[in-house]
């Protein structure tokens, strides 16, 4: 079943307006599925439903294909659209007024800030009385609950006298000595936390306490900020804990009217007013939103900038974000508009400015501006800028630092980068101090690292890392510089201290008992080593990656190595076999099968099993006649060489080369697929020639002339002339490259010699029987310009009896013999590609990824495989062997590596007519199954066994409603998984159609319910679900097109107790039963059906999931991101995405582990993950899948198989244990590490083995 669009207010604006309008069409052209309209406008599912879901204006061309689709009128819509355009750009312009902003964002209030800084008189006015009436006040309240803006913008204002403000920093006695003994009236110390984050060394720290209570007392007085995280860190000392108890003050949070007031006031001061929907909204949802104000901040500003005229609407705050969207949105606006370079460089910047916690949060790190901008970071300067401008960071003359700590918890993306590099980041803040301090202390050798400091930073970090300041690499190098000599040292003392060698065994006996926590830690932190070498070889190396990866596991089982594991088990990349005659003047081709490489280079001839990485032949080089030689092929000893005028072939076999040309040529020759014939290209005056040849018996087979009629081509393309001349450069760089890219470009002979296809600029792509000698009337083949025909590849399949094309639209494939069109894949960019053996799959690459298709399957590939710069040539499809070669490498076309690539299930697994529904019992033991009769009259019901797929019982069928164009149904287990619900659709009195719900009992194979539902409006029952104790059932029927009712049946009393209004989409119930979430974001309260008064998230969603315990609430959406709420929708609490992904995924379906921890996200073109939902981290790489979209998902119990039925395919069970996985890793690599590769990797860890056998 397709998932609910949100809904859309269409007075929110003019992209609202647009999208509300499309989908309209669409609902008036009969409704319509979006892959029924993806196969007539060309454009992906995913494409033409963005068009649709009111988040952006989607471009011209989306649009005219999307009502295309629906038999719209596009001159009508492309005016529509560009109204919308034109209203959108005037709303944009409005946000760009330069007036003065009435609210700060993220930056804090100021002195100067005293006039518009309202709601916190009351708490002013108590603080003033407290700092008159002692000389201590301690000030504590949450991370954003304002301490820092009541400080400077309330009570400054209101003393007289000189004030003081100052942050304690990393050294705080020796930055502020001289302020303290200053003799202030007033010292504010704010972000006092700073004193346990920042400040190390325990000495300084008691020396800035001893100024500070020194100072305090008549006539200074002295205020204390502290989060209230940090509140237990002032019992360290005795003073601060007699202060904290004689006078602390709490920043409560705001009562209703002082946060109106914050909101409404400032706005006023402007000639500004606040839309009274908009503040209601802000006044509920940041009421349970402990230290709330800055994303409040924040969102005005954001509101503000979006704003109608004079109004901040709700429409704008909804555009900005929301409350808890707004500084994601702003910061990822700025991240998508740098280059990848300023990228790398924004990421560095703002991990400086964090200070990772340790059993506390995380928190802002003010840095020296040096530090920043003395490190060779691309475009520092500018980033710095950029990132200023959008608030996200405050610079001034000394130091930089974050706007505000909201920043670390609102921006997922940033979020990520600190749980990925945590450890990183404690190693390089205390690098950075000692690098610091060691320089401060003239370079002192004794302040340089040794022993355990020393092998922590060289365990993240190499000696010219890009990642390190210049002083920190100084630092390093010095520290390594001096532990060579300590130890050159020591061994020259070895016999004079061979005494003292037999005392230190004995005192190490006691120190290892006394150290078996240190030693684990050891190798903990050379299992996460060895699993971060494991994973950066995983491309280049895929055999040593995943023995490494596993030998990481048996070293320590840790959440980094169980990832790695199951990263290594799962991973596509199988084999890399590179050439060992590397060079960019060997010539390098796979053979058809893509098992055997030819390399043809200057000294020698080599015949490479890539499989076992053999050796199978060698013959004497080319030498000199290399430069003239055409591209090699695999499958025969034939080599054309071509000296600029004249062909002769050369035996690879033997090394001989026939002196006596075969014919003339000036364009290059190469031999066909097959081995057997040559191809020539010659030009004689302004025509063109293409020959083939036997050089066995040196016989001409085919001789085609293009004469002056193919002159300037169609406007798009260019001329011959220019061709000519683009030939001419390249064939002085180098001539094989010549032949090999008018090869590409002209002709291509199928794989049995039988036909022949000529692309011809200006005219039709061209076809010639060989044999015959005739060329074949083909009027169905694409007309090409000269663009394309440098740009096109022409394929054959195996069997020679297809002709396929890849273009600037995609891939387009015909029978030769009826010229009927057999394939058709929608995919801008395609390059090299290659049918496989069967005709039934297809392999291409688009230059970032290798991905596979069905011609007969869905309009999405099954199989993507994302390349690492490499350059891909010779793609070897065998689906037979569920494998994929190519030949790529950074040296492009010349790259001397063999990649080999499991393809799992993709193109293996049986496809079927597609389920429209199915569902797992929630131990994943049983699979209900409702799949359309060929008629499409009737569902058919079916039970399988969750484990293996096998059929268990044929429950019957039902009919569908009449007159729709999808037979949908749904279905449902109880919570023991032994009643199964399923509804249908029957005729009632007077042609009236009437629901019914069918309650199935598992153990007894029989329908023991059958309830009549009159008052469902008589359709179908597309969403059902049990209620609290399977007392009730929660039966969801469509109301409007996208609003719908809910009502909670009483399975006893066999009537409604309830209705749940306005829904849309399915419900899941918490595992206590009393509450309900549906996909559109409605929350209700059960059994009453009562709903809550705010909804913590709206519209959007495509599955929800709750953990078992209740403690999470998954939320999956249609862009591919999972957001996890608390049990009880309180709070937010993270964000699953990949920030790197360039595919966009409606989450298809959702599931918990048993113990909560791990979370599978399935997406609906087949692909599957695993997630942390503690770290918000992935496990693992994606699971292989067959392509298919994933229906439904289920843990098996103890959490160590996963079971997926999908929409075609049969049920998958992947086995995800460490102890199934290692068992997977050791048969994929043959074996462990061996002793000496052991030795080598892990020198300080005893030899373990990891695999059952020895290789």
């Amino acid at each position: 079943m397709g998932r609910r669009e949100r809904p859309l207010d269409p007075t929110e604006g003019p992209v609202a307006r647009f999208a509300h309008d499309l989908r309209k069409l669409r609902q008036e052209a009969g409704g319509p599925t979006y892959r029924a309209m993806a196969g007539r406008a060309h454009y992906s599912t995913a494409t033409l439903a963005q068009a649709a879901a009111g988040d952006r204006l989607p471009s011209l061309q989306v649009t005219l294909a999307y009502v295309t689709a629906c038999g719209g009128d596009p001159a009508e819509w492309e005016r529509r659209w560009q109204q919308a355009a034109d209203e959108a750009t005037e709303q944009r312009r409005a946000a760009d007024d330069p007036g003065e902003a009435p609210y700060l964002g993220l930056a804090g209030f100021d002195t100067g800030d005293r006039e518009r800084f309202f709601g916190r008189d009351r708490l002013i006015g108590r603080l003033v009385e407290m700092v008159t009436a002692g000389p201590v006040v301690v000030l504590v309240g949450p991370s954003g609950s304002g301490k820092s803006s009541l400080l400077r913008a309330g009570l400054l204002p209101r003393l007289a006298g000189r004030a003081l403000v100052l942050s304690p920093g990393a050294h705080p006695s020796r930055t502020h000595a001289e302020a303290l003994r200053s003799g202030a009236a007033l010292i504010v110390v704010d972000q006092f936390e700073e004193l346990f984050t920042l400040c190390t060394d325990p000495d300084e720290r008691a020396r800035f306490l001893d100024l500070l209570f020194a100072a305090a007392g008549t006539p200074t007085r002295v205020v204390i900020a502290v989060r209230a995280d940090f509140y237990g860190h002032l019992t360290r000392d005795r003073r601060l804990a007699e202060a904290a108890q004689e006078a602390t003050l709490l920043v409560a949070p705001m009562t209703p009217d002082e946060l109106r007031e914050t909101i409404v006031r400032p706005a006023a001061l402007g000639g500004l007013v606040v839309e009274r929907s908009l503040t209601a909204r802000l006044l509920d949802e940041i009421a349970d939103e402990p230290g709330g104000l800055p994303l409040l901040s924040h969102a005005l500003l954001e509101t503000w900038r979006r704003r109608r005229g004079r109004t901040l609407t709700e429409a704008a705050y909804e555009a900005a974000g929301g409350i808890h969207g707004a500084i994601a949105s702003t910061a990822e606006d700025l991240h998508e508009r740098l280059t990848p370079r300023q990228a790398d460089t924004a990421r560095r910047l703002l991990l400086r400015l964090v200070t990772p916690g340790q059993g506390t949060p995380d928190t802002r790190r003010p840095a020296d501006r040096a530090e920043l901008t003395g490190a060779d970071w691309a475009d520092t300067p500018l980033v710095l800028e950029q990132l200023a401008r959008a608030r996200l960071i405050t610079v001034d003359d000394r130091t930089v630092d974050l706007a505000h700590e909201a920043v670390l918890s609102a921006w997922p993306r940033l979020r990520t980068w600190i749980d990925e590099d945590r450890e990183r980041l404690r190693t390089q803040r205390a690098l950075t101090e000692a690098a610091q301090t060691w320089a401060a202390l003239h370079r002192d050798p004794e302040a340089l690292y040794r022993g355990l400091r020393l092998a922590t930073v060289k365990e993240h970090f190499t000696a010219d890392s890009a990642e390190l300041t210049p002083l920190e690499r100084e630092f390093f190098e010095a520290s390594i510089r001096a532990r060579r000599r300590a130890r050159q040292r020591r061994h020259g003392r070895v016999g004079a201290l061979s005494l003292l060698v037999v005392l230190c065994l004995l005192a190490g006996l006691v120190a290892w008992q006394q150290n078996r926590v240190g030693e684990q830690r050891r190798l903990e932190a050379e299992a996460r080593r060895l699993a971060g070498v494991a994973e950066s070889l995983r491309l280049s190396d895929p055999v040593t990656s995943m023995r490494l990866s596993l030998a990481a596991w048996r070293v320590a089982d840790l959440p980094e190595t169980r990832s790695g594991l199951l990263s290594a088990a799962v991973q596509h990349e199988q084999d890399v076999f590179t050439d060992p005659d590397g060079g960019k003047r060997t010539m390098r081709r796979l053979s058809a099968d893509g098992r055997t490489l030819i390399s043809v280079g200057a000294d020698r001839v080599t015949h490479w099993d890539v499989t076992a990485h053999r050796r199978l032949s060698r013959q004497p080089g080319l030498g000199r006649t290399l430069e003239q030689a055409g591209f090699p092929r695999a499958d025969t000893s034939w080599l054309p060489v071509f000296d600029g005028t004249r062909v002769t072939v050369r035996d690879l076999a033997t090394g001989r080369q026939d002196r006596t040309p075969l014919t003339d040529a000036d364009r290059g020759a190469e031999m066909t697929s097959s081995g057997r014939t040559l191809v020539v290209y010659d030009r004689r005056g302004t025509s063109r020639r293409v020959q083939l040849w036997d050089p066995l018996d040196r016989q001409k087979l085919l001789d085609i002339e293009e004469p002056e009629g193919v002159r300037d081509l169609d406007a798009g393309g260019i001329a011959w002339a220019r061709l000519t001349a683009l030939m001419g450069q390249l064939r002085k760089e180098r001539r094989t490259a010549v032949q090999t890219f008018l090869a590409t470009a002209d002709a291509t002979v199928g794989p049995d010699d039988r036909h022949l296809a000529l692309c011809v600029p200006g005219g039709r792509l061209r076809l010639w029987d060989v044999a015959a000698r005739r060329e074949i009337t083909a009027p169905w083949l694409p007309r090409t310009s000269a663009q394309q025909c440098l740009q096109e590849q022409v394929v054959f399949s195996p069997d020679g009896r297809s002709l396929g094309l890849t273009g600037a639209d995609g891939f387009r494939a015909w029978r030769i013999d009826t010229g009927r069109k057999i394939a058709e894949v929608a995919y801008p960019g395609l390059k090299t590609a290659q049918l496989s053996a069967d005709g039934a799959s297809l392999a291409a690459s688009d230059g970032q990824e290798i991905l596979v298709w069905r011609l007969s399957g869905p309009d999405f590939p099954v199989f993507r495989h994302r390349l690492a710069g490499e350059t891909v040539k010779d793609i070897r499809l065998d689906t037979a062997a569920g494998t994929l070669r190519y030949l790529g490498g950074a040296e492009g076309v010349w790259g001397p590596g063999v990649h080999t690539v499991t393809l799992g299930r993709a193109t293996t697994a049986d496809w079927t007519a597609a389920a429209t529904t199915a569902v797992f019992s929630r131990d994943g033991e049983r699979l209900a199954t409702a799949r359309p009769d060929p008629g499409g009259k009737h569902l058919r019901i079916r039970l399988l066994d969750g484990r293996t797929g096998r059929l268990v019982a044929d429950i019957g069928t039902v009919p569908c409603r009449p007159a729709v164009d999808v037979c949908t149904g749904d279905l449902a287990f109880d919570s023991t998984g032994t009643t199964l619900a399923y509804g249908s659709t029957e005729p009632g009195p007077a042609g009236l159609a009437t629901g019914r719900i069918h309650l199935y009992d598992i153990p007894g194979r029989r329908v023991t319910t059958a309830l009549t539902t009159d008052d469902l409006d008589g359709g179908p029952l597309p969403d059902i679900a049990f209620g609290p104790g399977d007392r009730t059932l929660l039966l969801a029927g469509p109301a409007a097109p996208e609003t719908g009712t809910t009502r909670v049946w009483d399975l006893r009393r066999h009537r409604t107790t309830a209705v749940l209004e306005d829904t849309s989409g399915p419900s899941v119930v918490h595992p206590d039963g009393d509450l309900a979430v549906t996909t559109g974001g409605e929350a209700y309260r059960l059994p009453s059906g009562a709903r809550l008064p705010a909804t913590r998230f709206t519209g959007g969603g495509t599955a929800v999931a709750f953990s078992p315990d209740g403690a999470h609430l998954a939320v999956g959406e249609g862009s591919g991101r999972v957001v996890l709420w608390d049990g009880r929708l309180k709070r937010r609490l993270g964000v699953l995405a990949d920030p790197d992904t360039t595919t966009y995924q409606y989450v298809s379906a959702l599931a918990f582990a048993p113990d909560g921890r791990t979370l599978a996200v399935a997406g609906d073109e087949g692909t599957l993950q695993l997630w942390d939902v503690a770290s918000r981290r992935r496990v693992g790489s994606p699971l292989p899948a067959p392509g298919d979209t994933v229906q439904a998902l289920a843990f098996g119990p103890g959490g160590d198989t996963l079971r997926t039925a999908g929409q075609h395919t049969p049920p998958q069970t992947y086995r995800i244990g460490p102890a199934d996985a290692a068992g997977t890793v050791c048969r994929r690599a043959g074996g462990g590490l061996t002793p000496e590769e052991w030795s080598r990797h892990l020198p300080d860890v005893p030899y373990r083995r990891t695999c059952p056998y020895r290789r």
